[in-house]
């Protein structure tokens, strides 16, 4: 009797932390702006950053993607495809140019090639299919997938005289497997607004401005999101005289409301699955110490340009080991990320401009190049 109870508990647990398991909430996000053969855009980054930010507030480990081109894009998807197991919510945004092919739709990387009507082939071969994105997260098994593309622009490689590979301005309608939920930017043959004027100071497309505001209202479900996010960007559009209705397509069962972290089916309530760190350690003696009261950004870095300015090895030239430690991941904090070692994420966690909200973040060229330097002092 003793053993069937002890077995009956064991199948309990087991079943328990399967079900957990299954509920992690996951998102790919990505935003291109700065192509390099055709027509550079200007709010997308910004938008895939306020998108996760956003969705690391709704409980999804984010991972984040800025400017990507084929072979990065290929390589961190694959990265998060892999991190799919069965029973996830998987959460894709692209910001960026999208193209429709033979009816189905294609995102650009920044490295696509300038081709001409006749090479539709070869504009398949270097972009990415949504539709494929979408059936290699199904044959993960992600239980709900929630899909949102503002890749409705103008086609980046129509010419003079109409002549374009694909369709000549946004995407194609969807047809979606069960368990998807897809929103896109624009109405099928629509152009989605990156801003309402020149003047236009909102770092953030027509689109995401509208959406992310009600996306984390407790009391809407993805259907209301998609609704009210159709009306407010057709009255914006409206005030300029553009036509902007962003469409969205329901292949779920059930409604899913995201920021109360609970669906009616077929998802779960999840717990934040990014770590806080609750009693936090003193921080080691040999940081630089605190910020005072009133903190003045430019004195919260060791280096406060090392996004923008090459350091030198003269400027590493006595500086302690924990000094260079700080310098280095100082780069990355700038850009949001988590740090796994207690002591970073408290020593950090001091400044008012440090805002986590991802493990992969992006670095530009200077960034790089700073990070690289600084570690070969550190070894």
């Amino acid at each position: 009797m003793r053993a069937l109870r002890l077995f009956g508990i064991i199948a309990v647990l087991w079943l328990v932390a399967d079900t957990a398991r299954a509920e992690s909430h996951l998102a790919f996000v990505v935003g291109n702006d700065a192509y390099r053969n055709v027509n550079p855009l200007l709010k997308a980054v910004n938008d895939s950053r306020a998108v996760g930010r956003s969705l690391q507030q709704l409980g999804f480990r984010v991972t984040l993607g800025e400017n990507l081109a084929w072979r990065d894009f290929v390589e961190k998807f694959s990265i998060f495809e892999n991190s799919i197991q069965p029973g996830d919510v998987a959460f894709l945004f692209y910001s960026g140019h999208g193209v429709e092919i033979d009816g189905a739709n294609y995102l650009i990387p920044i490295d696509a090639p300038k081709v001409a009507p006749e090479q539709q082939s070869l504009l398949k071969d270097v972009s990415i299919s949504t539709d494929n994105l979408i059936q290699r997260l199904k044959a993960r098994g992600a239980r709900t997938q929630i899909v949102v593309l503002d890749a409705c622009r103008e086609n980046p490689f129509r010419q003079a005289g109409g002549r374009s590979v694909g369709g000549a301005r946004g995407l194609a309608g969807a047809r979606l497997p069960g368990g998807v939920f897809m929103i896109y930017s624009a109405g099928v043959g629509e152009v989605a607004l990156d801003r309402l004027s020149d003047n236009d100071a909102n770092p953030n497309s027509i689109f995401t401005r509208s959406f992310l505001p009600l996306l984390e209202n407790p009391d809407n479900s993805l259907i209301q999101v998609a609704k009210q996010t159709r009306t407010a960007v057709k009255s914006l559009a409206a005030s300029i005289g553009q036509t902007q209705s962003p469409a969205y397509y329901d292949e779920l069962d059930g409604e899913i409301f995201l920021a109360k972290g609970s669906v009616s089916s077929p998802i779960t309530p999840v717990p934040q699955t990014l770590p806080v760190v609750t009693t936090p350690p003193a921080v080691r003696s040999d940081f630089p110490p605190p910020p005072p009261a009133q903190s003045n950004f430019s004195r919260d870095f060791i280096f406060p340009d090392s996004d923008r300015i090459r350091l030198t090895r003269d400027m590493l030239v006595g500086l302690s080991a924990a000094q260079l430690r700080v310098a280095r991941n100082e780069i990355y904090a700038r850009r949001g990320r988590y740090f796994k070692d207690p002591m970073l994420a408290q020593y950090f966690s001091r400044f008012s401009w440090y805002r986590p909200y991802t493990w992969d973040v992006p670095l530009n060229g200077i960034e790089q190049a700073n990070v690289a330097l600084i570690a070969s002092f550190e070894r």
